[in-house]
């Protein structure tokens, strides 16, 4: 008995179910969305740089040093909900070990960044210093921050910015800084929010900053002053309550996490140490988190 082929219809039918079932995966999975739309893929340098114009800066596309193409690793949460994002994937036998970290990429806005990984005090920290300079480093992540709420990381601030004040363009600098980008399907590149943390010279902790050139862009100063110069300085934030009362509206998952420093605007100088950074379901003991209440 002859078997009967399949008709051209039939096939062209199976075809466009297959299609059919893989858009409804991609689509409904943020973590299928991000892996195939770039994140572990082949990156080129020309490829637009996901952040939104951040406070003080001119957007650019394309990096004053384009980095050379790699691969990118996706960090996404334990079983538990933990996600640790590490200061490198490796951690090389010598160090000091200049040069970007491995799993980070480097955004220059203004000069040339000087980065290094670093011997620290119970590990391995990310150098950043600053020369009347601006840069930041990036990388990846998918965080759902309704079940992984408590982001928190360690950093130490060894030299601010002179007259760094957030509150003002002509002088917004500052020394250390963390960034969580909240990409918004299908524009992520246009569309992101951004909750930024950082220590400031002037501007009093608690001072809540809306990017004038950038307002999906949010800051809020943790640290202030030079009381604390030289000391490392654990904190602690709901991610997800201080996403709400900013944008007063529930958050996307995360999309990437980034570290800055930069002295352009006072044409000074600046120096951090940053650490480890963890989003995690429940608060860790010991840890500072300032300003809950924001103003």
């Amino acid at each position: 008995m002859r078997r009967r082929r399949p008709s051209v219809q039939g096939l062209a039918a199976l075809f466009g179910l297959v299609v059919l079932v893989a858009l409804v995966i991609l689509v409904s999975s943020p973590t299928h969305r991000a892996f195939y739309l770039g994140i572990g893929a082949e990156r080129l340098p020309t490829r637009p740089f996901p952040l939104p114009p951040l406070p003080g800066l001119i957007r650019t596309d394309v990096p004053v040093m384009a980095p050379v193409a790699v691969k990118r690793r996706m960090l996404s949460p334990d079983a538990e909900g933990k996600l640790l994002v590490p200061v490198a994937d490796e951690i090389p036998s010598r160090l000091p070990a200049p040069g970007v970290p491995k799993g980070w990429e480097v955004k220059e806005f203004a000069g040339k960044a000087d980065v290094e990984l670093v011997r620290a005090e119970g590990g391995a920290a990310i150098r950043l210093r600053s020369d009347a300079t601006s840069f930041l480093l990036y990388r990846d992540v998918v965080v759902d921050v309704e079940r992984a709420p408590m982001l928190s990381w360690s950093w130490k601030a060894v030299r601010l910015p002179s007259r760094g004040d957030v509150r003002h363009g002509p002088t917004d600098d500052q020394a250390a800084q963390l960034y969580v980008v909240f990409p918004r399907w299908p524009a992520a590149t246009l569309n992101s929010d951004v909750v930024g943390y950082v220590w400031d010279t002037t501007a009093p902790v608690g001072s809540v900053v809306t990017s004038a050139k950038a307002p999906n862009v949010k800051i809020i100063v943790v640290e202030s002053g030079t009381a604390q110069v030289g000391s490392w300085v654990h904190y602690q934030r709901n991610v997800h309550d201080d996403y709400v009362t900013l944008f007063k509206t529930r958050p996307p998952r995360v999309g990437m996490v980034a570290f800055m420093t930069d002295a352009n605007d006072t044409s000074s100088a600046a120096e951090a140490w940053m650490g480890e950074v963890q989003f995690a379901p429940r608060a860790l003991d010991g840890r500072k988190s300032p300003t809950s209440m924001l103003r």
